[in-house]
């Protein structure tokens, strides 16, 4: 039973409601994370909270794709509520009142669950999300703290700032300028007693986690027959995200595949024979490689087994080596990405590698499955600062 939990600051990784083993705490959602190679078929995955704003959201194809492998997929409280009331009909299944609420209209927009936080690990709220703020109303309202009419009123104010400035401070200064501190009072009065108090984010993601692991042994609902969701763009995005774990580590296919392009010498027959299976088989390789381009799909098994046919332990050793300089290095000189690294620098590579001068870079390059020289130069990229520290070592 593996229940993957994506949360903060909703839950914390520490909170006590995740202390079922079968529960594995997982960062606030983004796009690309449902492709983690950890992620099995029959497991179950419950979406609460999801970066949006300094970091691409969790698309919905992502999601019908995971559906389609037979994996369970949940979603309240935060960015899971929302995605699970847009995509009820494609199976995902929606849980508490944020949910119900986002499911039948009565809210409408996301800042209504959005909130500034923390950066990991910390991954605290500094923001009142107004769902909460809703709910602390409501209470207010029903204790005589203050009249609907107050209620309304501090509402209103609230809508008028953006999301990641709604601090409590703000939230307090909205009930002082709306005529009602006692609210304000009272709500400071009720957070000593209970940090949870009107948090009816966490109130729905611990009733998603327990309605998770009732539903750990039903079957998964599939997408409805007919919905197109396979597109170019999404092949794209498995491409760049897609993962395998070998030998214990795990690894981007298409640095494996990249890896191979560059540093096999037998890649071009391999990608011959791809492009015969493809659509060019009655095209002369050299010209199949330049006339032809086909859509690689990194998700389909017999591809990626052909393009990797040629791969050792040792070089996806050497691939881990490349990526760890690469994080060692930003760690190091904030600033640095692979990508700057200079072309002339690859370029030189490339060449020492392939064993052609530069004015052949472009023929080889196509032969390998690049599209041409630039391409080639960019992927190189990503090697080339683990390839220098290794030569020095060497």
């Amino acid at each position: 039973m593996v229940v993957h939990v994506f949360t903060g600051p909703t839950l914390h990784p520490g909170d006590p409601a995740l202390a079922d083993s079968g529960f594995v705490p997982r960062p606030p959602i983004g796009h690309g994370d449902l492709l983690h190679p950890g992620i099995t078929p029959a497991d179950t995955v419950l979406i609460i909270d999801g970066v949006f704003h300094h970091a691409p959201a969790v698309r919905h194809k992502e999601i019908i794709w995971t559906l389609s492998r037979g994996v369970r997929v949940l979603g309240a409280a935060s960015i899971g509520a929302l995605r699970a009331a847009e995509l009820a009909d494609c199976g995902m299944v929606g849980v508490g009142e944020i949910y119900t609420a986002y499911a039948t209209g009565h809210l409408v927009g996301d800042d209504e669950v959005a909130v500034a936080q923390a950066a990991a690990p910390d991954l605290s709220a500094y923001t009142w999300p107004l769902v909460n703020v809703r709910k602390a109303l409501r209470l207010a309202v029903s204790e005589g703290v203050i009249d609907p009419e107050a209620s309304d009123l501090i509402l209103a104010e609230l809508r008028k700032v953006f999301y990641a400035h709604r601090s409590l401070r703000v939230l307090l200064s909205a009930g002082r300028s709306c005529g009602a501190p006692a609210f304000g009072w009272w709500l400071k009065d009720r957070l000593h007693n209970d940090p949870y108090f009107g948090d009816v984010k966490r109130a729905d993601a611990v009733l998603a986690l327990e309605t998770a692991l009732t539903l750990d042994r039903a079957p998964s609902a599939a997408p409805p027959t007919g919905l197109v969701w396979n597109t170019r763009c999404f092949r794209r995005w498995h491409n760049e995200f897609t993962a395998t774990q070998v030998d214990g580590i795990v690894l981007k296919t298409r640095h494996r595949v990249a890896y191979q392009q560059i540093f096999d010498p037998g890649f071009r027959s391999l990608w011959h024979r791809f492009l015969r299976r493809a659509e060019a088989h009655e095209l002369a390789p050299a010209l199949a490689c330049v006339a032809v381009r086909p859509d690689l799909d990194l998700a389909d098994r017999a591809t990626v087994d052909l393009l990797l046919r040629h791969e050792t332990r040792a070089d996806r050793t050497a691939i881990v080596r490349c990526l760890r300089s690469n994080e060692e290095r930003i760690r190091t000189h904030p600033g640095f990405f692979p990508e700057a690294i200079r072309g002339e620098t690859a370029r030189t590579v490339l060449s020492a590698v392939w064993s052609v001068p530069g004015e052949s870079l472009e023929g080889e390059s196509w032969e390998r499955g690049f599209q041409g020289e630039r391409e080639a130069v960019d992927a190189v990229k990503l090697f080339v600062l683990g390839l220098l520290r290794n030569k020095e070592q060497v």
